[in-house]
């Protein structure tokens, strides 16, 4: 259902808001900064260790940075310290977290009861798979990712290790969206809805798939939200807010090309330069509530303008090839929180040019979709 998007907005706030939390009340006595390849210290015994060993994990607890990578890009956590090789919990990093990540759960969760999930009754299925033409399937899928990316970076600020961090960030991300597809089964309005659980446990298993498969890394689910009045199309009908304007969102999937190119040709290729390939359905209008209502007004204005009529909901799927930016490439090591902030804002896809294909002519755009 529509508001799943609602989840990584919240994590985000999370990150965000206790970011300076972390960085500031819950350092470990032996702290250690990371950029690139430069290892700073407050134990001068301890960065002269870290920087001895640091490409040999055997004799620190901590992955080397030659082995903490996404595809060809250097990772960054939030703190810029380096990941464990063993789980340590650091208490107060895990109290403010855990505490700040309860708190905003709890206050979505009273804010949805008194909104989204005002009535509630018996539980029930409502498969809606052909809603929205499957845009809100594609959201589905990188909610749940992003939501496991999230969770993940607050788990590594915690002291989980790097694989306990992918494994349960995965876990939790999967647990989060899939437990408001549960509530939704006791909507009046709503229901538990099949399709949308089988999105939500893709898109939590391709993220532990790119931790233990490093070739997926080349393959990044992004998000593109633009109000789809702004570039000549018409906004879902109804819709409440962007997050169930389905019309306005574009799903994509960025290659990197220059990563997948074998050493030869490598120099031919702009190393921060990728592809996407991307989804949206414009122009979707719920037919089968005007028509029930007998609002023949806004199914004239859609009528048009879509080229789907078959399903209860009318709208114009495209396809999209675009050309794509890698931001940790882009603005390369500006500062430790910088840094992931960059890598963080890769999962949003910027306006490019691009190619459309739809049931009309091919469009082309020099930055998309304007």
């Amino acid at each position: 259902m529509q508001n799943h998007r609602i989840s990584y907005i919240f994590l985000a706030i999370i990150i965000l808001v206790l970011s300076p939390l972390n960085l500031l009340s819950g350092q470990d006595d032996n702290l250690v900064l990371l950029s690139d390849s430069l290892i700073i210290t407050q134990n001068s015994d301890l960065n002269e260790q870290l920087t001895k060993t640091n490409n040999d994990s055997t004799t620190n607890n901590y992955i080397p940075l030659s082995q903490f990578f996404y595809a060809d890009n250097p990772r960054y956590t939030i703190s810029g310290n380096p990941v464990l090789e063993e789980t340590e919990i650091r208490p107060m990093r895990t109290i403010a977290f855990g505490t700040g990540f309860a708190g905003i759960l709890v206050a979505q969760h009273i804010f949805q009861l008194r909104t989204l999930w005002d009535t509630l009754g018996p539980f029930k299925f409502a498969e809606d798979i052909k809603q929205d033409l499957w845009a809100d399937k594609a959201g589905h899928f990188f909610d749940s990712y992003i939501a496991s990316y999230f969770i993940r970076e607050m788990l590594i600020e915690c002291g989980f290790s790097n694989d306990a961090s992918a494994i349960w960030g995965s876990v939790m991300g999967w647990s989060y969206l899939n437990y408001i597809e549960i509530l939704d089964g006791f909507g009046k309005n709503w229901g538990f809805s099949p399709s949308d659980f089988y999105a939500n446990t893709a898109g939590a298993l391709y993220f532990i798939g790119q931790h233990y498969f490093p070739f997926l890394q080349n393959f990044t689910p992004k998000f593109t939200y633009i109000p789809a009045n702004l570039h000549g199309e018409l906004q879902r009908a109804p819709h409440s807010v962007f997050i169930d304007d389905y019309s306005s969102h574009t799903t994509w999937i960025s290659v990197n090309i220059h990563n997948l190119l074998p050493e030869s040709m490598k120099k031919y290729w702009l190393s921060w330069l990728q592809l996407s390939f991307g989804y949206a359905a414009r122009n979707l209008m719920a037919y089968d509530v005007y028509s029930q209502a007998g609002n023949t007004k806004i199914i004239e204005k859609y009528k048009p303008v879509t080229e789907i009529k078959k399903y209860e909901v009318w709208g114009s799927p495209r396809f999209i090839v675009a050309l794509d930016y890698d931001l940790v490439k882009f603005f390369p090591n500006k500062g430790t929180f910088w840094n992931w902030l960059a890598q963080t804002l890769n999962y949003y896809k910027l306006p490019s040019p691009a190619v459309e294909f739809s049931y009309r002519k091919p469009r082309y755009y020099l930055v998309y979709p304007f």
